[in-house]
């Protein structure tokens, strides 16, 4: 059984002299390092000596690196798990009826309103649309630097080493909702709602916003649930 000391001392040398992140794999690291290094002072070796064989074994920071690298695979499947959880509340009830369809209500009679009048609000419109996807791609942007400002600044203390899990996933997640949003929302844009009546242009356009309005937000509660164990990365 390691001390209070011992145990400090593990945890230090998990996240900051090995630099790791996962906090599934920090967890399970912990489990293993404190067996083994109890089995290791039972035969007579010190602590520090058997903290460093056990890395050893690892094969180093680079090897637990590795490892990191490998295990945010299935890190990164349980955090998509918690983000479709975090939609499908928005289809339950209380959200269902006090968010969900009030807001897809208020998108669909703006769009009605903004596509079937005249052409001067149709070109508001436009503006509207282009702001709205300008105003994701910005926010993208610079959320993107937010996530990765911490770990750039660490290189120059610690050298290259893996990105944050938490910071990695969003990374991923949004890049790839991101331009599917603003693909889909191009080609529906310049080539379907060309095809189609007014009335079913109205109805895709207040869809695709909702699909918006509901990425932004379980993307928000997601960054929250994220580093709400990790603040400072």
């Amino acid at each position: 059984m390691l001390t209070p000391a011992q145990q400090a001392t593990l945890d230090y040398h998990l996240r900051e002299a090995n630099l790791l992140t996962n906090e599934e794999l920090i967890l399970e690291l912990t489990d293993h390092y404190s067996t083994d290094l109890t089995e290791r002072i039972a035969q007579g070796m010190t602590f520090e000596t058997a903290l460093t064989a056990i890395q050893t074994a690892f094969g180093g920071r680079k090897g637990l690196q590795k490892m990191e690298r490998a295990y945010n695979r299935v890190t990164f499947r349980h955090y998509d798990e918690s983000w479709k959880q975090a939609l499908i509340i928005q289809f339950q009830k209380p959200l269902l009826w006090r968010q969900t369809i009030p807001s897809y209500a208020v998108l669909l009679v703006f769009s009605f309103f903004s596509i079937m009048t005249n052409s001067s609000a149709s070109s508001k419109w436009d503006a509207f649309s282009n702001g709205t996807l300008g105003g994701v791609i910005v926010g993208f942007v610079i959320n993107q630097l937010a996530i990765l400002w911490p770990y750039l600044k660490s290189i120059v203390r610690n050298g290259i080493h893996n990105i944050p899990a938490e910071g990695l996933y969003m990374m991923k997640r949004q890049g790839l909702l991101t331009a599917t949003l603003y693909t889909s929302g191009l080609l529906g844009y310049l080539w379907l709602l060309p095809l189609l009546p007014s009335s079913m242009q109205a109805v895709l356009v207040s869809i695709y916003l909702a699909s918006v309005c509901l990425y932004m937000l379980t993307s928000h509660k997601m960054h929250e649930l994220l580093y709400e164990y990790a603040p400072g990365r």
